[in-house]
Parts: C-alpha cells; sequence; structure tokens
C-alpha cells in the first residue's frame, strides 16, 4: 500500500536531539516503494551555450542562450524556469551532482513557495519544482526523471518533500508532507522542518506580505536559500496566529520586514514590539517594488543581509509579473552561485532604478582585466517577461570596463 509522509514537527524548544527527532518523525512514514527512475531571429550580443540535446517544449529550459555577462533561464512559465535552474545547478552525472530532494509546490501558491526557497539551502538542499494542482508540468516531469534524487538522510530517505496534500504525487518517490490548511501554517511547518533538521531555530526573520502582492515579497526568497533564515508572510496589518506561533519558537528573532507601510503596516511592528516576538525590527523597503529589492540587495546589519555595494557578484533578475520564479530561482542564491534576486517590472526595458544599481556596482580594471572582479547575471524566463532588449542593457552595464585611477 502506497502512503505518504506527514510531517507536523514538534516545538523546537522540546527538540532534544533535533536530527534525530525529525529522523523518527519521518522514519516508517516514507514507505512509498521507491522505483528506479530511468535517465533518460538574429541577436549578435547572444551566443548559444552547448546542451545535452535539443530542448522542446516540454523540455526544462537548461540554460540556452548567453551574452558575455548574462545567462538566460529562458522558460515560458515559471514551471519551465524552476526545472531549468534545478538542472542547471544539478547536472546529474555524477551521484554528487544529482539532488538528495526536491521540494514540490503548487505553481498557485507563490506565498507557499517563498517560504519554501529556505529548503534549497543546506541543511536540505531540496530546490523546487512546481506542480499543476494534483498533475506535473511536462517541465517538471521531465526534470524530476532526470535529477533522480538520492533520498535525504534527513528525512529517511525522502526523495520529494510534498508542501501540502494537493501538491502532486508522483508514483514511484518516497515522498514526506509537509502539511498546513492555509498558506501560514504551511509556511510555519517549513519553518519547524528547517529548524528541526539545523538543530535550533534562526536568529534572524524576515517577513513579507501575503496581501501587500507578491512583487514585494519576492527578494525574500533567495536570502531564505543563502542563508538559512526563516521567511514568513504576514498579513498586511496582523500577524496570523500560525505565524506568530513560529515566531515564538524563534526565542526573539532579529526580524526584518520586507516593504513599505503601505505593504506591512506599523501595525505588525507594534504588535511584534508589544508580544515581545522579536528582539529587533527594522524596515527595508524602497518606493517600488524594484526599489525594494534593490535596498534589500545593498542592505546589511553585522551578519544579515547581502551587503553588495562593489563588484565581483552574481546576480538573478526575475519578472515582477511571475511571483514563483523567486521561488524557481531560489537555488541560485546557493550552491556556489549566491545570487541575490532583484526584480523588474517591465518587460521591454530596464527600470531605471535597477540600471543605476547595476552601473553603481560595475566592474573596472585599471591596468591588467586578468586582475579584475567580474558580475554575472541570471534572467529567468523568455522574452514575454524579460526582452532581450533588456537582457543586452543588463550586459553592458555589467560589463568589465577600464577606469582611469586619477581620472576626473
Amino acid at each position: 500500500m502506497r502512503q505518504t509522509a506527514s510531517y507536523r514537527a514538534p516545538p523546537v524548544a522540546r527538540v532534544v536531539a533535533p536530527l534525530l527527532v525529525l529522523a523518527l518523525l519521518l522514519a516508517g512514514c516514507t514507505d512509498e516503494a521507491a522505483r528506479t527512475v530511468p535517465r533518460e531571429p538574429e541577436r549578435p550580443a547572444q551566443l548559444p551555450v552547448t546542451v545535452e540535446r535539443d530542448v522542446t517544449v516540454d523540455e526544462p529550459a537548461v540554460p540556452s542562450t548567453a551574452t558575455r555577462n548574462t545567462i538566460r533561464i529562458g522558460g515560458p512559465d515559471a514551471a519551465t524556469d524552476a526545472a531549468g535552474v534545478a538542472r542547471a545547478l544539478y547536472p546529474g552525472s555524477e551521484s554528487r551532482d544529482r539532488p538528495k530532494a526536491l521540494t514540490l509546490v503548487d505553481q498557485d501558491d507563490w506565498v507557499t513557495g517563498i517560504a519554501a526557497a529556505v529548503l534549497a539551502g543546506p541543511p536540505v538542499g531540496a530546490p523546487l519544482l512546481l506542480s499543476d494542482g494534483d498533475s506535473l508540468p511536462p517541465a517538471t516531469e521531465e526534470a524530476l526523471t532526470r535529477l533522480e534524487p538520492r533520498g535525504s538522510e534527513l528525512s529517511e530517505g525522502a526523495q520529494l518533500i510534498r508542501l501540502g496534500r494537493d501538491v502532486a504525487r508522483p508514483d514511484g518517490y518516497r515522498t514526506a508532507v509537509v502539511e498546513g490548511e492555509s498558506a501560514f501554517h504551511r509556511a510555519a511547518a517549513i519553518d519547524r522542518f528547517v529548524s528541526a533538521a539545523r538543530g535550533a531555530p534562526s536568529r534572524a526573520v524576515v517577513l513579507y506580505s501575503a496581501e501587500g502582492g507578491p512583487a514585494w515579497a519576492m527578494p525574500a526568497a533567495a536570502w531564505a536559500a543563502r542563508s538559512g533564515d526563516a521567511a514568513l508572510p504576514v498579513r498586511a496589518d496582523a500577524i496570523p496566529a500560525p505565524v506568530r506561533r513560529a515566531l515564538a519558537e524563534h526565542e526573539r528573532p532579529d526580524v526584518y520586514v520586507l516593504g513599505p507601510e503601505r505593504v506591512i503596516s506599523t501595525g505588525v511592528v507594534e504588535q511584534l514590539k508589544q508580544e515581545k516576538l522579536a528582539r529587533s525590527v527594522r524596515r527595508i523597503a524602497g518606493p517600488t517594488p524594484v526599489e525594494s529589492a534593490v535596498a534589500f540587495a545593498r542592505y546589511r546589519r553585522r551578519d544579515f543581509g547581502w551587503g553588495i555595494v562593489v563588484p565581483g557578484f552574481n546576480f538573478t533578475v526575475a519578472s515582477t509579473s511571475r511571483p514563483l520564479d523567486a521561488a524557481a530561482a531560489a537555488p541560485l542564491a546557493t550552491r556556489g552561485v549566491f545570487a541575490p534576486l532583484l526584480v523588474t517590472d517591465r518587460a521591454d526595458e530596464l527600470p531605471r532604478a535597477l540600471e543605476n544599481y547595476f552601473l553603481s556596482v560595475q566592474p573596472g580594471y585599471e591596468d591588467d582585466p586578468g586582475e579584475a572582479v567580474y558580475n554575472r547575471v541570471w534572467i529567468l524566463g523568455d522574452e514575454e517577461a524579460i526582452s532581450a532588449a533588456q537582457q543586452t542593457a543588463i550586459d553592458r552595464i555589467t560589463e568589465l570596463v577600464p577606469v582611469r585611477a586619477n581620472g576626473p
């Protein structure tokens, strides 16, 4: 009889030996039989990138085009982008190049998707793929077959972590379920899962709005994957009960509120203070989602934040029209890439705020370009999401340029 593990984590305060507890919680429950899955117009600035074989519309968009300083994963939707990112980072030529587990989240559930980005980083290391209700999009199905997850020791060999019982349950894989009747419950359950796996809750938490529009929340996904800090959703004017309980288990973390007051109100900040749910509360925001993402990329306080104000880094750019591209791009914030997520709210041209930021960190050299640092930008989505013209503009202002030491 096929069964699926159901994970309901205990309060972190009661976890005496977290990894052992996690194993015991899932032991014997992830007994779904594991079966062997077989492996199976002119733009002068763009150069073709060699891939294993031709990519059809039913296959993930592995990196197929590039410029000097950009790589595009050009899927027609977020599900294809997620599959393309996973395949790019886990080529699968050797066992160690295959992920231990994969996370499945519904493609319409961006709130859970952002909270789940933390699963892409250590210690879980499960990149996200998207389901379409209880079925798999062709790109997800094909990527799952190719990636062939090995099974995670943190979940007694589970190969798939399903976020909610309504998410697809592919045959032939050991699965674990993180349950929750709402996105707030699922986010809290994900947080407990990761806290148990790590042995302690994170000392910092990012709060994003589930109601103010996904564009403001998208950058939280990359930081969660990079740092292991929890990303938890709140309402515009209140902290939902399951998230409040999750914050209490962090034992007064430093809390960072993402977005301006019209997205997450001062009432939420006051609730954090009055209920003593946080040691400190700070807001990271800009007047627009594009500027807010730039503010997050620049922000640094002690060991929290990217703090990218000089050249020599990777970046990811996604369109605000595709919220789940934030979850799709989350693995690019870990596994050797470590790229913050920037957003564009236009398909045709580069927003001025994003252009100014890239110019402020554009790399340069005085004498020997071989001694310089470089920037590289990963672009998520096809030209309907981010045009070739915008990619070319990003490439141009990411280019290594000569500078004069005593120039005007």
